[in-house]
């Protein structure tokens, strides 16, 4: 009879041990849906919710770097981008509409290529507009990551991770931006977004 009643509390807390487990991996997976895209915190700035759509536009591709000005002045708030001259360069660009809330929304991309140890590397910087169109940065499969986000032309980021790429996301009053680079080192990664700036601000 004692073997019986053993054996029947040791199924008990077997099982009330498997519900707080469940119960615990429930609340991580929705605190890192949460965490996964930009949230506001004590040092958020206000985003703003009364930017206007765009009008449709033909989309604009980068032909050489001398065109870069032309292509940011496309986007009606500051672009994340990359000074030339520095650690980055620049491969490609392209300032494209995507349809949002009935109105159009714009994505400024830019692509650099920059070399790490030997290794060329590339980094995609994208700006959007407006500030509140998060849907339009895909999660795809990117997971938060268990380390803070560096800032990114003084914006602070959440960091997403993958199984070989980085990618920050930042949210200005503005405008979103998101950086997808490969994983590297802390250094590595300071060395690479440190060229990074908002257009109109000084270097």
């Amino acid at each position: 009879m004692a073997t019986g009643n053993s054996s029947r509390i040791r199924q008990a807390l077997r099982l009330l041990l498997g519900t707080i487990a469940a119960a615990l991996l429930i609340a991580v997976f929705y605190v890192a849906v949460v965490l996964g895209q930009p949230q506001p915190n004590e040092h958020a700035v206000a985003v703003r919710t009364d930017q206007p759509l765009l009008s449709a536009s033909p989309a604009q591709t980068l032909a050489s770097e001398g065109e870069l000005e032309s292509l940011m002045a496309t986007f009606p708030v500051p672009v994340l981008y990359a000074q030339s001259g520095g650690a980055l360069t620049l491969r490609a660009g392209v300032s494209q509409d995507a349809a949002y809330e009935g109105g159009f929304a714009r994505v400024v991309t830019l692509t650099y290529g920059a070399e790490l140890n030997g290794q060329a590397v590339e980094i995609t910087v994208q700006s959007i507009y407006p500030a509140r169109a998060l849907s339009l940065i895909p999660k795809g499969s990117y997971t938060i990551a268990a380390v803070a986000g560096q800032s990114v032309a003084g914006l602070s980021t959440v960091r997403m991770e993958n199984d070989s790429a980085i990618r920050l996301h930042a949210q200005s009053a503005d405008a979103l931006y998101a950086v997808t680079l490969p994983k590297v080192s802390a250094q590595e990664l300071g060395t690479l977004l440190r060229p990074l700036q908002l257009s109109g601000e000084a270097p």
